[in-house]
């Protein structure tokens, strides 16, 4: 691998150090930490590798074979006994100092021994060799990564609502309409969302029976209006045995978000399944494939727990997440929830991995990857390296509108 540290970004030389890493290269690898080192300090793995690289490197000195004597006359038997003794204690001491020197005192008290996969594996290692009937295959470990903020603040720049109007949101759960619930909580969002959002609101089967074609733009994207809203999602009631025409709803997205920039959220409220043979998981993927910006969310409300998989397979293709809801109290906090920030994590080979919402902790292999908030582009990007049972903590924090982020980290408990 030709590195030219000097003439590299830091990203490239992350990418170049952690290459070198793997393949066991340290000369190189630690050469390169200490250019990325000198040229950023976004980094903090790299204080990490390095150690590690010194663990690795005293560990792989007192393993390298030691080259066999020739053969001796054995007259002092006991002497030979006496050096094997020494020899073992001075290993020892030796393995003991330079985990010592690594770090120990971050190790948990009470800890008497430690495995080289504990002290070396909290980073990729290198491929390994073929193994041999001798040979220790090290297996990769698993760490935490979790998103947190210091705040609860929302900053997705536009939310789409689709609500429900269906027949059946006429129907009652404790002699409460579903409709009606789903004004009030909807009304409770509403006032709690940021000024400075753009709003707009669709609905399906508020005016024709057994109508597939009921679809309907109520707001048009645009700056909240707080009252303005609320009035327009009151006055959404159901007609007897009307459709819900998921596919085409989500279908009808594209022509409304035309000329709409920023990151859009869409919250779909549904207390039931497509009946008007529309693909809903198929617009879902079109709508987030085309503009990576748009995600689309659902918020299951009342839903029979064999249907609950169609729905969420919806959020999922639309890059979003699934919210089940049975009363008023859950569908508020469900509603809530759909709107949090969502964070996306990549490996090093730039594939996705996992997403959840802020707040929540993803289970990954030891290694680096980066970290995305928001769409493109995105609100946050943050490189963070995951550990062997430690959990990485990266805190979210607003300041005049932009977000930053802090690490730390924690042994798993």
């Amino acid at each position: 691998m030709d590195t030219h540290p000097d003439q590299s970004t830091p990203e490239e030389l992350y990418d170049q150090a952690l290459a070198l890493f793997r393949n066991a290269r340290w000369d190189e690898a630690i050469s390169v930490l200490r250019q990325l080192q000198a040229q950023s300090n976004a980094y903090p793995e790299a204080e990490a590798m390095l150690d590690d690289i010194q663990l690795k490197q005293g560990l792989e000195r007192i393993q390298a074979p030691i080259a066999a004597a020739p053969p001796r006359e054995q007259t002092k038997r006991g002497q030979g006994v006496i050096v094997a003794a020494v020899t073992l204690v001075a290993v020892s001491l030796i393995s003991g100092l330079l985990i010592f020197i690594s770090g120990s005192s971050a190790l948990p008290l009470g800890l008497t021994s430690i495995s080289q996969q504990a002290a070396v594996g909290a980073l990729p290692t290198a491929a390994p060799s073929v193994p041999t009937a001798t040979t220790e295959v090290i297996l990769p470990g698993i760490g935490v990564l979790t998103v947190a903020q210091t705040e609860s603040v929302t900053t997705t720049d536009n939310i789409y609502f689709i609500l429900d109007a269906s027949g059946s949101m006429l129907a009652k759960i404790n002699n409460q309409r579903k409709i009606d619930m789903a004004h009030e909580a909807m009304g409770a969002l509403v006032r709690d969302l940021s000024s400075s959002t753009n709003i707009a609101l669709r609905t399906y089967g508020r005016n024709r029976t057994n109508d597939c074609s009921d679809i309907e733009l109520i707001s048009p994207m645009g700056p909240l209006n707080r009252d303005t809203l609320l009035a327009q999602i009151n006055s959404i009631v159901p007609v007897n045995r009307s459709n819900t025409p998921l596919g085409s709803s989500l279908a009808a997205l594209s022509a409304d978000l035309a000329g709409v920039t920023g990151q859009t959220l869409v919250v779909l409220l549904s207390d039931g399944e497509e009946n008007c043979n529309g693909d809903p998981v198929a617009e879902a993927t079109r709508l987030h494939t085309s503009n990576p910006n748009v995600r689309v969310s659902v918020v299951g409300f009342d839903i029979a727990p064999e249907l609950q998989a169609r729905l969420a397979a919806i959020a999922e293709a639309g890059g979003g997440s699934y919210f089940g809801a049975a009363d008023v109290n859950q569908l508020g906090a469900a509603l809530k929830q759909a709107i949090i920030l969502n964070y996306r994590v990549y490996d090093a080979r730039d594939q996705e991995v996992g997403h959840a919402n802020v707040g929540d902790s993803l289970k990954l292999p030891t290694g680096s990857y980066r970290v995305v908030i928001g769409g493109v582009p995105p609100l946050l990007e943050q490189t963070v390296g995951i550990r062997k049972d430690m959990v990485t903590v990266m805190t979210i924090s607003t300041d005049k509108g932009r977000l930053s982020a802090k690490l730390s980290r924690n042994w798993v408990k």
